[in-house]
């Protein structure tokens, strides 16, 4: 399962201006050779903005996947992001 997070252009522009905050996310199900690697939890908005295809985390089970995803949505929305429909 992949969870993916990439910021619009907008949004982009906004981090700068509003500050920048750390997105983490779980550790335990990452799948080796993932992008980040298991090695690592969090990052910061800008860097994933810095990203051409944004951040994908790769987990081995759904519900790892689900779990990260509910930890990374939070820190995005307490940060002023909104989350795409």
């Amino acid at each position: 399962m992949v969870l993916s997070v990439r910021l619009t252009r907008a949004e982009t522009s906004n981090l700068f201006l509003t500050g920048d905050t750390m997105v983490s996310w779980p550790l335990r199900g990452l799948v080796q050779g993932g992008d980040p690697g298991p090695e690592r939890s969090n990052m910061f908005v800008s860097e994933i903005a810095a990203r051409p295809k944004g951040l994908r985390i790769r987990y081995a089970e759904r519900g790892q996947a689900e779990k990260a995803a509910i930890s990374v949505r939070a820190r995005l929305v307490g940060a002023g992001f909104e989350e795409e429909r």
